[in-house]
């Protein structure tokens, strides 16, 4: 439009414009009038403000640098690969993890109480101890002629007092226990019999049965005039070396070896008939053949008590082996040890023989428990 100044846009890319002149400015009387509709209408006009002066424009320096080429934008948002950092792979094992055992939590224990070990029982006096080959008597019958075994139930560190029939019996000590060998006589009753503690007045009982010793034997012997007086002082004797006192020892008296090598010819217990009259009384002893003058030895170790030459049994030797054991050698043709000497177990004491009422050479071996007869082979090894 004429009449105004000109307007122009200045880039950061164009030059800057020069200064120029500066533009007269038509007064208000010399715009003319505009023509509208054929009518000359009188155009208001204002006054200019006063043009503002502009400050020249300096001209930057320009740095010749090379050009750098943009790359033309993609369309396509490229795609942010991930950054890929290097693990150890695990890999699974093929065998399970042996687990690992958990300690389980102990039970609470109750406090125990100290045991304090009891020291051995010390004996004032000699113990004996049960031989192993007397074990098998726990397995016999009480018979009689025979032997009882009775356990104890004695805490005594000394060998209990038992009797039976007022008479002190075999005692000896089987690990923590005291047993009583009891001999039985060949004429005792069947049924119930007892013994007694002396110290502490305790009854032990047991059962004796009746046994079989077998057939009677008839005997041929050659008379002889009977002197009944003797035979009564010699009896008393034999009687009395039976009963010897009682003594403690420090070994088994039992068992017995076999005094003589022999056959057996009259076993223990039977009953006899001399010339056809019956004795009255059973065979208390076994008899063993053998040839005159066959060595004797003593059965075990002893204190000889009794030496004779009697009616029935001729030259005869009686040893007290200790809690009332005694063992009769009946019927030798020599004697080779004195009364009163101590012999060891095999050491030789005379010589087999035929002397007293006999039928032939032979031992008659008789073995005495609580001043009992009892049988020999019960306690021959």
């Amino acid at each position: 439009m004429s009449g105004f100044g000109v307007l122009a846009c200045v880039s950061c890319t164009i030059s800057p414009i020069p200064p120029s002149k500066p533009i007269p400015v038509p007064e208000a009387s010399q715009v003319p009038a505009i023509n509208v509709d054929n009518e000359i209408q009188p155009v208001l006009t204002l006054p200019l403000p006063s043009p503002t002066p502009v400050k020249p424009v300096t001209k930057p320096t320009i740095i010749d640098r090379p050009a750098s080429v943009k790359p033309a934008p993609s369309l396509v948002k490229p795609v942010m690969e991930p950054t890929i950092i290097d693990r150890p792979v695990l890999v699974k094992p093929t065998t399970e993890p042996t687990p690992v055992a958990v300690p389980a939590k102990p039970a609470k224990q109750k406090k125990q109480p100290t045991v304090v070990a009891k020291p051995p029982p010390v004996y004032s006096t000699p113990v004996a101890q049960l031989p192993p080959s007397l074990l098998s008597l726990n397995k016999t019958h009480a018979v009689h002629g025979g032997i009882a075994w009775i356990p104890l139930h004695s805490q005594s560190n000394t060998p209990p007092k038992i009797l039976y029939k007022k008479n002190r019996v075999v005692v000896l000590r089987q690990k923590k226990q005291w047993v009583a060998l009891v001999g039985i006589p060949l004429d005792a009753k069947q049924g119930r019999h007892t013994v007694i503690d002396q110290q502490t007045r305790k009854r032990y009982s047991f059962i004796v049965k009746g046994k079989s010793y077998g057939t009677p034997r008839h005997l041929k012997v050659k008379k002889r005039q009977v002197d009944l007086k003797r035979i009564a002082r010699e009896r008393k004797k034999i009687q009395t070396a039976k009963a010897s006192p009682w003594q403690a020892t420090s070994t088994s008296p039992l068992p017995f070896v076999q005094p003589v090598r022999g056959r057996f010819s009259n076993k223990f217990g039977l009953r006899r008939y001399f010339n056809n009259r019956k004795r009255s009384n059973r065979h208390t002893g076994l008899d063993i053949a053998a040839p005159i003058g066959r060595s004797v030895v003593a059965a075990a170790a002893g204190k000889i008590v009794n030496i004779g030459h009697y009616f029935y049994t001729g030259k005869t030797v009686l040893i007290d082996h200790g809690q009332s054991v005694v063992t009769m050698y009946a019927h030798l043709n020599t004697i080779t040890v004195s009364s009163g000497q101590k012999v060891k177990s095999g050491q030789k004491i005379g010589t087999v023989g035929k002397t007293g009422r006999v039928t032939g050479p032979h031992l008659h071996w008789s073995v005495s428990l609580n001043k009992t007869w009892i049988d020999p082979m019960l306690v021959k090894r």
